[in-house]
């Protein structure tokens, strides 16, 4: 089984003018099917390079070599990275990692002093394997992290090869030049893979190695979801369907989406869409100039948790959103509610359910109320949160923000505006 979404809430048979006619609809095959062409005569032409990811069988080997030669050394594994550097091990971590498998880990993604001080209190430096991860090389708050932790290991009298490893670009930028000098070991972020895409490349996949995480599957199900997007019946394809729908409702006035699966393994790849659709879509200009100021901002929730935080104003509140649920119909650990004094609480209908069937219909339940309150929404169904099933998801994701940047008619792979930050903070601090 694969990955699969439902649309029929999306329709305005169902959800009234707040969503696609019928004539729309009708359409959605032979638009996936023009749309497909394109990307994959853009990917034989070296654009949307990500696509072959799960096809690099050379990285794969790369990294597990890496992992196997350190496997059960280390007591903590730091992590230097942000945004596409971290959000993403993030969500894998988070889905698949099982508790006392491997390395502790500890992720620094910030400049909070706050954050260096409790990271330094929770590891030991001599049990300590350090992964520092930078496509660019000089990401400030990276390298800030690089610089105090590495000072640290020096003073301890600690080799730098035994404890760091660096993941950037093959060739070029400074910490290529850092691991070069200090004879690191390292592994390679391709260069026209951008850094919210590289969650399948080394900077993602060497950390989960080394915490027990099953990379050759996680790559096979983003195989699968590669397949879906470029040879499958159309009506299978559900990256291209989502980003078709999502520009087509951003359209009719839903510049928020919401992201909410209804499983607390799969909070933190909430985090990780934001970015990644956030930050493809966000844009001041289309491709060809003009100015446009478009985007469709993600806002990150997770069921049932956030029926009792935000669906308030998602039903009643400003009808500007699409609503994007995510299933997991199997559950790796299920209970079953047995006896209690269920009828004292006016809950005897849980008794004899298991917790699964009970957020299904938790969830199932939270999407009727939205068709009923004339809010679009549609539902992604996960086979199963394990490593094939996260790949597939990943991947489909990542090509339905492809699809969604070439329906919308921006470049999906540039960030000018954060380049501008990261400049003008370069400036106050007197840099150049």
């Amino acid at each position: 089984m694969t990955v699969t979404l439902d649309i029929s809430n999306l329709a305005a048979a169902r959800v009234g003018a707040h969503g696609l006619a019928d004539e729309e609809l009708a359409r959605l095959d032979a638009r996936v099917l023009a749309l497909r062409g394109r990307l994959a005569t853009e990917a034989a032409q070296g654009n949307h390079a990500y696509l072959g990811l799960p096809q690099d069988d050379e990285a794969l080997e790369r990294v597990l070599r890496l992992a196997q030669s350190r496997m059960g050394k280390f007591r903590d594994l730091v992590v230097l990275g942000i945004g596409g550097s971290a959000l993403g091990l993030r969500a894998v971590v988070n889905a698949l990692a099982q508790p006392g498998d491997a390395a502790n880990l500890h992720i620094v993604d910030s400049t909070d002093p706050w954050l260096f001080a409790d990271v330094l209190a929770r590891i030991d430096l001599k049990q300590s394997l350090f992964i520092v991860i930078s496509k660019s090389g000089g990401t400030i708050e990276t390298v800030a992290a690089l610089g105090f932790f590495v000072e640290r290991l020096n003073k301890a009298g600690l080799a730098l090869h035994d404890h760091l490893i660096a993941v950037t670009d093959p060739d070029n930028g400074p910490l290529r030049g850092f691991a070069q000098a200090h004879d690191l070991e390292t592994a390679e972020i391709p260069p026209s893979v951008g850094g919210r895409f590289s969650v399948l490349t080394a900077a993602g996949l060497l950390p989960a190695a080394l915490l027990n995480i099953d990379i050759t599957s996680l790559l096979r199900g983003a195989g699968v979801a590669r397949q879906v997007c470029l040879g499958s019946d159309p009506r299978a394809d559900w990256p291209a369907r989502l980003g078709l729908c999502a520009m087509d409702l951003y359209r009719l006035g839903k510049t928020c989406m919401v992201f909410m699966p209804y499983s607390a393994r799969l909070r933190e790849l909430a985090h990780w869409f934001v970015q990644l659709w956030d930050e493809s879509l966000g844009k001041e200009s289309f491709v060809d100039g003009r100015k446009v100021h478009a985007g469709q901002t993600v806002i990150p929730a997770v069921g049932p948790t956030d029926q009792h935080a935000q669906m308030q104003l998602f039903l009643d509140g400003p009808n500007d959103k699409l609503l994007l649920f995510v299933r997991v119909q199997r559950h790796d650990s299920d209970f079953r509610l047995g006896t209690f004094d269920w009828s004292d609480f006016d809950a005897g209908y849980v008794q004899g359910r298991s917790l699964g069937e009970v957020i299904d219909s938790q969830l199932v339940g939270t999407a009727q109320a939205c068709t009923q309150k004339g809010r679009a929404n549609a539902t992604l169904s996960l086979p199963a949160v394990d490593a094939a099933g996260m790949g597939e998801l990943i991947m489909g994701l990542q090509v339905a923000t492809t699809i969604a940047g070439m329906t919308l008619g921006v470049n999906a792979y540039d960030q000018p505006a954060v380049e501008l930050g990261k400049q003008l903070s370069r400036r106050m601090l007197g840099g150049k």
